[in-house]
């Protein structure tokens, strides 16, 4: 009978490991695992009414450096603190079918996209709570780079100085 419940007790504890290591990888995460399931025009009036940014991370399928973003910057620590503190993310795929609505009107994705100038994956729009566009980021970014561009669009810092100036302030 001691035998039997050895293998059960060490089951138990391997299943009571890999909840954990699941939980705190998705803990680590949370700005964009809490925002998975939420609409686009949800993320939009959630930002609004608590007067915070938008990040939308435009993406394809088929894109290894999208894949190469979502699975090293975004769940960055840095990244993720900058997210949570002024933003809302949402991922798009930028080749989608799918109607959203912005702006009074719907588009798909993928004129969405077009709509703002995105020829290239990923990018990555800015928008201030009111959903209008601060601006629209091409191409891959580290995470070290993206923390600080997300920590100079949060604070407001872009309607002072140039993100050049910034990251000058920001060395000394």
């Amino acid at each position: 009978m001691r035998n039997k419940s050895i293998p059960i007790f060490v089951i138990s504890i391997i299943l009571i490991i890999s909840y954990l290591v699941l939980n705190a990888n998705g803990s680590s995460n949370n700005s964009t695992s809490d925002n998975k399931t939420k609409s686009f025009e949800e993320i939009l009036k959630l930002a609004q009414k608590d007067k915070k940014k938008v990040v939308i991370q435009v993406y394809a399928d088929w894109c290894s450096w999208c894949k190469k973003m979502e699975k090293e910057t975004f769940p960055n620590s840095e990244v993720q603190k900058e997210l949570q503190r002024n933003f809302y993310l949402y991922r798009l795929n930028g080749e989608s079918s799918e109607t959203i609505e912005y702006d009074g009107r719907k588009w798909t994705k993928a004129e969405f996209t077009k709509a703002f100038g995105i020829r290239g994956f990923p990018s990555t729009i800015f928008l201030n709570f009111n959903s209008k566009p601060i601006t629209v980021l091409p191409g891959y970014v580290d995470a070290k780079a993206f923390a600080s561009i997300l920590k100079f669009i949060g604070d407001d810092l872009y309607t002072k100085m140039t993100f050049e100036e910034y990251m000058k302030s920001a060395k000394k």
